[in-house]
C-alpha cells in the first residue's frame, strides 16, 4: 500500500538527474579546474541546473538546484550559501520561463545558460565591485572570460537532460 504512492518513474529519473549531477560536479571540480584558459576556470553546474528546469519544469530544477547548490558550496572555500540561494532560483524560473513563456529548444537554453552564468558570475563579483578596492575593469573581465569559457560546456549538459526527460515523458505516457 505504501509503495503505491511512489512513482518509481519518477524515482528513477531523480536518481539519473542525480547521477548527471554528481557527473557534471567532478567533470567541473576535478578535471576543468586544472584547466585554466586565461587565468579563469569554467563553472557550468548552473547551466545543468538550467537544463533540468528547462526540461522538467520548475520544481524540480529549484529541488535539484538545492542540491547543486548545496554541494558547489561545499566544493569552494569562499562560498558560504551563494550557490545554496542561487541555483535553486536559477532551475525554477528556467522552468517556469520555459514553461509558460519559450520554447525549449537548443537556442533558448543557449541564451538561458548565458543569463544564468551572468547571474552567477556578477553575483561572485558583487563583493570586488563594490566593497573591495579593487581594479573594477579586472573583475569585470575575469566574469565576463568565466562565463565565456563556461557556456561551450552547455552542449555537453543540455542532450543528456533531453534524453532523460524524454524517457520520462514516454514512460509517464505524454
Amino acid at each position: 500500500m505504501l509503495f503505491d504512492l511512489i512513482d518509481l518513474a519518477k524515482l528513477r529519473r531523480a536518481i539519473v538527474y542525480g547521477l548527471l549531477l554528481a557527473a557534471v560536479f567532478i567533470l567541473q571540480n576535478l578535471i576543468c579546474s586544472r584547466i585554466a584558459l586565461l587565468g579563469v576556470r569554467a563553472l557550468f553546474v548552473p547551466v545543468a541546473v538550467v537544463a533540468i528546469g528547462m526540461f522538467e519544469g520548475g520544481v524540480w530544477g529549484g529541488l535539484l538546484g538545492l542540491v547543486a547548490g548545496y554541494f558547489c558550496d561545499l566544493g569552494f572555500c569562499e562560498n558560504t550559501i551563494l550557490f545554496t540561494v542561487l541555483f535553486p532560483a536559477l532551475g525554477f524560473f528556467s522552468g517556469a520561463f520555459s514553461k509558460y513563456f519559450l520554447h525549449r529548444g537548443f537556442l533558448t537554453f543557449l541564451v538561458l545558460s548565458a543569463v544564468a552564468l551572468l547571474i552567477v558570475s556578477g553575483c561572485q563579483m558583487f563583493r570586488f565591485l563594490f566593497f573591495v578596492d579593487t581594479n573594477k575593469w579586472t573583475v569585470l573581465k575575469t566574469g565576463l572570460l568565466q562565463v565565456l569559457w563556461s557556456l561551450p560546456f552547455a552542449v555537453v549538459v543540455y542532450y543528456p537532460c533531453q534524453s532523460i526527460a524524454g524517457h520520462g515523458m514516454r514512460e509517464l505516457g505524454n
